[in-house]
């Protein structure tokens, strides 16, 4: 065999095992393919079935936040009325205190000017009698000194 020979052998071994290689390189890219396309089917479906699932879900969900809305405005209502009566009675127990305690007030004022006047005319009447009490030993001691006899 000639050195060309080898080399024609050689270079067809090689090329079968290249083909080879290309052979199993496109039958694992074609095995990827059919797992991803059957990946991506599956996908699809779990995709369709929650969507499925979903839509239903949201259309109550959407119900349920108007129903929650709709109470929400009853006891925004309920609370504005409560207010207002609170607000009411508030009023209403200021002017009931103010004309239950009046009496009361006036009869502390009257007391009270009582006492003053009292001990005003207590403080008048204890001033007039040591003012008699004071004039009573002047003249005393004047009519003492009158009956003492002259020096």
């Amino acid at each position: 065999m000639t050195p060309l020979d080898i080399l024609r052998a050689t270079g067809l071994v090689a090329l079968i095992v290249v083909a080879c290689m290309a052979v199993w390189a496109i039958r694992e890219a074609v095995k990827t393919m059919r797992a991803a396309r059957a990946a991506s089917e599956s996908l699809a479906r779990t995709s369709d079935e929650i969507r499925e699932r979903a839509v239903p879900l949201l259309d109550k969900f959407d119900v349920t936040v108007d129903a929650v809305n709709v109470e929400l405005l009853r006891v925004d209502a309920i609370i504005s009325t409560v207010e207002e009566a609170t607000e009411r009675v508030s009023t209403a127990s200021g002017t009931i205190s103010g004309m239950v305690n009046a009496p009361g007030e006036i009869v502390n004022d009257v007391i009270g000017r009582v006492r003053r006047a009292w001990k005003d005319r207590r403080h008048d009447e204890s001033a007039r009698s040591r003012g008699e009490s004071d004039d009573r030993t002047e003249s005393e001691s004047d009519s003492d000194a009158a009956d003492a006899p002259a020096s």
